[in-house]
């Protein structure tokens, strides 16, 4: 009976360090399943206040005598109402926003940005919440062309498409008052059907839009992309935005 007591304990020994392992690596696996805020802002702007800053950049953000008005606003407002929150804006030029968040100032900029190094250098942005695709189009009591060999088309002077036109053989006219345009237009299809024009079937190029939002905040991040995805007629409110200007 001694000799099979001796040859047990090391055995239930054994296991015990095995389990305190095996607890501690599951108690591990399942602190790292949940996001969380290094400055806990979840936490502050639940119930309290939500400090946003602002660059103009219609329609995606209006600034007017009565406050901001635009596509993002509108999408900030109704993810304060969930989060029982009050708004607080702060404008400025978005070099100025960003510097501000980067410092802990501000909770989210919003200015219509795009997917780029500069703005992940002093900020997490959201995944791409809708894509811009620039094409061509034509009144719409006008029919599409069938190619775009030799055809003018009208261009904002800023631009980053006048190369896919030339590759199509078309002929970029730089203007800055589109929306007179009486023949062709390159811009993006929400704009171009909010001024009377119908796209065609060329897509010169797009841009992915986010959001900026303080590095290291996950938790945060994650309820902000939670309320993006429910939007799916993005274009829809930016072309109503843009008609309404």
């Amino acid at each position: 009976m001694q000799t099979r007591q001796s040859e047990q304990e090391p055995r239930s020994s054994g296991w015990g360090w095995v389990g305190s392992l095996l607890i501690v690596a599951l108690l591990t696996l399942v602190g790292c399943g949940f996001p969380n805020d290094i400055e806990h802002t979840t936490e502050k702007v639940r119930g309290g206040v939500l400090n946003v800053g602002l660059a103009e950049n219609p329609p995606w953000v209006i600034r007017t005598n009565t406050g901001p008005v635009g596509l993002e606003p509108e999408i900030i407002r109704a993810f304060a109402e969930e989060l029982e929150a009050e708004v607080e804006w702060h404008w400025d030029s978005d070099s100025n926003l960003l510097a501000a968040l980067h410092h802990g100032q501000l909770d989210l900029v919003a200015s219509g940005f795009t997917r780029n190094s500069r703005l992940n250098k002093f900020a997490a942005s959201t995944k791409p919440y809708y894509s811009s695709r620039y094409n061509v189009g034509v009144p719409e009591s006008a029919d599409l062309p069938a190619s775009l060999e030799n055809l003018e088309i009208a261009i904002h002077p800023v631009n980053h498409f006048s190369k896919a036109l030339r590759d199509e053989g078309a002929r970029p006219v730089e203007t800055r008052n589109l929306a007179d345009t009486d023949g062709a237009v390159a811009a993006p299809s929400w704009w171009l059907r909010a001024h009377g024009f119908e796209p065609g079937s060329w897509q010169l190029a797009s841009d992915k839009h986010v959001m900026a939002l303080p590095k290291g905040e996950n938790a945060w991040m994650m309820a902000m992309q939670r309320h993006l995805n429910e939007y799916d007629d993005i274009g829809q409110r930016l072309q109503q935005w843009e008609a309404e200007r």
